[in-house]
């Protein structure tokens, strides 16, 4: 569970436009140009813990820097420092926390200490000392000192050295302090001589850890010893250029079924408007045949009538006046009925020879869309086969392509396995009380194969295109590919990518269940740094969308908050859709558009245009 979250950061100065960042739990990603002021607000953010360095030059203009925390102990605390001062202003809602200043330094007359406020915020109620040097001499634990753990600084993201460890001259005090969050235990005043039976079951464990360590790469090698089998004899060159050209070829024919089936579509349409139009003529001659039938029908009946009529026998005396009648002298319209009638038929008759051919069309069309259905159909299917030939194409390049990886690979186990060996031979001739701490030992013997499990699995999600396995050297406090530093062996957008992993990593494993202090925080700049300058092709897409899904699917431990320039982020995934917290800069003042983190800042220097 989360221990605190920043919701709102605040900057103002004398005649300034205050720069205000609102805060969500869960992702949280500020994205925009360069220049813009990403970088100050996570540096702000981290002044806030009591840093010394301040965030940005007074040039700016901006000089006061307010930021709102959600704490789980104390709820809401505003915590207010002005650039280059050595104290802050703390007001919070919870009377347990004294409001006032606080000194960001320690002083020994002032019981106010940022640093002690943190602590107590993440769950501490004393004092906490920890060994400096491996003789026990200590030091107060420093939050400062813990956050910077998980927060990747952007002048750090690409660096080759370990992202943990930011000055050697501090690393044990740093590693004791982390151990402490694991475990709770700081060795708590001058440390008791270890038991002899205490010294002997933990060098059992150890000796039992390296036995496991040792069976598990045994394992490993054997692995890729059987594989390397498997290939050999092949000429690998030539199995990888034909493969190549076997996959030019099928995506060609791939772009010539796509645009086969694109006419297809097309021609479907047309004709199905034509067969559309067909039902059409065929409803409008029905109702005219109908029409013409029912006048046929009236003018029989009219003339059958006449008929009748005149076959009346014939009266020549009128019964009313007696008078004399001549039934000769009547209209007869029988002759002007039939001309109808044939007139009628006549246009009856090519009205349904033109039905006919209408519905004889209509056919044509019918079995024309049917064929071209069906060879869709024909089309799908080869689509399916070819596109599954191009992935059996390229898992046999990747298999060649880890040959090497692989024949690495056996070279770093076997030198693991001699240095297992070695430390195997050191641990049994261990005296039974070291007089020394050894705080990165400790911190293995803890973590054992923690770290390279969560490393290996982030790398797997993010889709690295490394085979190699991934593993943490607690000598450097780094992580190790195919037991390669990634100083040795990666580029600047590597760089920043595996540190970012590190960065990962370290606020998983510190977020676990049975973890004493759990910090629930992460602060990275740029952790794609470089990418856009040296990295670019697939495999860089691959991977940059890939770590951003990550931080997607892995919502939940706690606030994180990522700083990034546009040109990197991927523009495939709606954050936005997924309840990311989303913060846009820009260089412009278009509508809607956010001019910087500081938007009184150079305002007289030239913008872009709207």
């Amino acid at each position: 569970m989360q221990k605190f979250m920043i919701e709102k950061l605040r900057v103002s100065g004398a005649g300034k436009i205050d720069g205000v960042v609102n805060f969500t739990d869960g992702l949280n990603i500020i994205q925009g140009r360069s220049n813009t002021g990403k970088t100050w607000i996570l540096k702000c953010i981290y002044y806030l813990f009591s840093s010394d360095t301040r965030p940005y030059s007074p040039l700016t203009g901006y000089t006061d820097i307010e930021g709102t925390f959600l704490t789980e102990r104390y709820g809401r605390i505003k915590i207010s420092r002005t650039l280059d001062e050595e104290k802050v202003i703390v007001e919070a809602e919870s009377e347990e926390v004294e409001n006032g200043e606080y000194d960001t330094n320690y002083k020994k007359d002032n019981s106010r200490y940022l640093n002690d406020l943190w602590l107590r915020i993440i769950g501490l109620n004393e004092t906490i000392e920890v060994p400096k040097t491996a003789r026990y001499a200590r030091e107060r634990m420093s939050w400062t000192n813990i956050a910077s753990v998980f927060f990747a600084d952007e002048n750090e993201i690409d660096k080759s050295e370990s992202l943990v460890i930011k000055d050697s001259r501090y690393e044990t005090p740093l590693i004791a302090s982390l151990y402490f969050l694991l475990t709770g235990d700081y060795k708590k005043g001058v440390p008791e001589i270890t038991k002899p039976e205490v010294a002997t079951a933990k060098k059992k464990a150890v000796v039992d850890y390296i036995d496991e360590q040792v069976a598990a790469l045994t394992e490993k090698r054997i692995s890729y010893i059987m594989q390397l089998e498997e290939l050999e004899g092949t000429d690998i060159d030539k199995e990888m250029q034909e493969l190549s050209e076997r996959i030019q070829e099928v995506q060609q024919e791939i772009k010539d079924l796509m645009e086969e089936n694109t006419a297809i579509v097309r021609q479907v349409a047309e004709y199905q408007q034509e067969d559309a139009n067909c039902r059409v003529l065929v409803d409008r001659y029905e109702s005219l045949i109908s029409q013409y039938k029912a006048d046929l029908q009236r003018l029989d009946f009219i003339s059958k009538g006449e008929q009748a009529v005149k076959d009346l026998p014939s009266n020549g005396v009128c019964p009313f006046c007696g008078g004399e009648l001549h039934p000769d002298d009547d209209d007869s319209y029988i002759e002007a009925i039939n001309a109808e009638i044939k007139r009628i038929a006549s246009e009856l008759a090519i009205i349904v020879a033109t039905e006919d051919s209408v519905q004889d069309e209509q056919k044509t069309i019918q079995k024309s869309i049917k064929e071209l259905q069906e060879r869709r159909s024909e089309i799908s299917a080869a689509l399916d086969e070819k596109n599954q030939e191009i992935q059996n194409c390229r898992y046999n390049m990747q298999r060649f392509k880890d040959y090497t990886t692989l024949q690495n690979g056996i070279d770093f186990v076997n030198d693991q396995l001699a240095i297992l060996g070695d430390k195997k031979v050191s641990e049994l001739k261990k005296k039974k009380n070291p007089p020394l701490y050894h705080a990165k030992q400790e911190f293995e013997e803890e973590v054992g194969t923690g770290f390279n499990t969560i490393l290996n699995r982030i790398l797997k999600e993010c889709n690295y295109r490394s085979v190699g396995y991934a593993s943490w050297d607690f000598t450097t406090f780094d992580i190790l590919m195919d037991g390669v530093p990634k100083s040795e062996d990666q580029g600047k957008g590597y760089r920043s990518f595996l540190n970012s992993v590190v960065a990962l990593m370290l606020y998983e494993y510190f977020n676990k269940d049975d973890v004493f202090i759990k910090p629930g925080f992460l602060m990275i700049d740029t952790p794609l740094l470089g990418f856009d300058e040296n990295e670019d092709g697939f495999d860089g897409e691959t991977i940059k969308n890939g770590l951003y899904q990550y931080f997607l699917n892995h919502q939940g431990s706690g606030q994180v908050i990522l700083v990034d320039n546009l040109n990197v982020i991927p523009q495939n995934i709606d954050f936005k859709a997924r309840e990311v917290n989303v913060v846009t800069y820009h260089k412009d003042e278009k509508e809607g558009h956010v001019y910087g983190f500081m938007p009184s800042w150079r305002k007289d220097l030239p913008k872009e245009s709207k």
